[in-house]
């Protein structure tokens, strides 16, 4: 049987071409988990993936999600359909409850929907971060946020900043493998359709 941190390469490394560049991301996940990897039987790491909502529509204040953008959501939940996802976090715009939802669908875990407040969006990354950790250590968790949301995620997961994402980047996800002990790891990968196809 395989263990946890081998499926998640698999996961990760997919098996249907032009998802990602698949031994590149493998290799990179088996090296930043193979700290967190033993051969007794230690704590397993929580494995969160960040990636922004898919391709939205022009106009509205909440609007749906495009053609491409239903079809990255499809990419997504075929990317983690054997990551064993324990929780799924959105915001509560439909764009991201709609990237979410074949994810969902396809594993079974029900969305959670984390609000960010619009008002003072710096602070949803530290507050996400401590929820995540308190409540999912060990497990694997995606998290749909914004271009503005999803590099203060990161940054209150994995200590590193990342520059602002670009206003048609959709195919980023990044991944953070964190120990129980040790530093956290930052992949970055990308997932669907690269951007601008």
């Amino acid at each position: 049987m395989r263990s946890r941190l081998q499926r998640l390469v698999v996961a990760v490394a997919g098996t249907k071409k032009g998802y990602m560049k698949k031994p590149v991301i493998a290799a990179l996940l088996l090296l930043a988990l193979s700290g967190a990897s033993c051969t007794h039987r230690a704590p397993e790491a929580t494995v969160v993936f960040v990636i922004r909502h898919a391709e939205k529509a022009v106009g509205g204040d909440d609007p749906p999600l495009t053609e491409a953008g239903q079809r990255r959501a499809q990419a997504l939940a075929q990317v983690a359909e054997d990551a064993h996802i324990g929780a799924i976090y959105t915001t509560q715009f439909k764009r991201n409850h709609e990237t979410a939802q074949p994810l969902s669908d396809k594993s079974g875990v029900p969305i959670t929907e984390a609000p960010v407040n619009l008002s003072q969006p710096a602070d949803y990354g530290q507050t996400l971060a401590k929820e995540i950790l308190a409540k999912h250590a060990g497990q694997s968790v995606v998290v749909i946020g914004h271009q503005n949301t999803v590099p203060a995620v990161v940054e209150a997961l994995a200590g590193k900043s990342l520059p602002a994402l670009k206003d048609l980047e959709y195919s980023r996800l990044f991944i953070i493998v964190i120990p129980r002990d040790g530093s956290p790891r930052l992949i970055r990968a990308q997932y669907g359709q690269p951007d601008g196809d």
